[in-house]
């Protein structure tokens, strides 16, 4: 409804071995080097730039949720021309590597 009364265009990405978006035939270990957070990020930059080929200066948000909101801050952080601002809902900014209280 916000990008509706704001005229803005919106787009929804999938994440590189997420549902549809199956970049190779196997999960091998070598087709998931490219499952990172880094991936992610570059994947959108390429796509943002892209989607602005017409108008470079356009403006752009970016929004998410968990795991999506922690991309939309680590985008904005890494990728400041890009995007001109980030909505992170609930985004794990600072990960812990192998927190295990997490399935207590």
């Amino acid at each position: 409804m916000l990008g509706a009364e704001h005229g803005a265009r919106l787009f929804v990405l999938e994440h590189r071995f997420y549902g549809d978006s199956q970049p190779f035939a196997d999960w091998s270990l070598d087709s998931l080097r490219y499952l990172s957070s880094e991936q992610a990020m570059a994947d959108l930059a390429f796509f943002l730039g892209e989607m602005n080929l017409d108008d470079p200066s356009r403006q752009t948000v970016v929004i998410g949720g968990s795991y999506p909101g922690a991309l939309s801050a680590w985008f904005r952080a890494r990728y400041p021309t890009i995007a001109m601002a980030a909505w992170s809902s609930s985004g794990v900014v600072q990960p812990v590597v192998d927190f295990w209280h997490f399935d207590e």
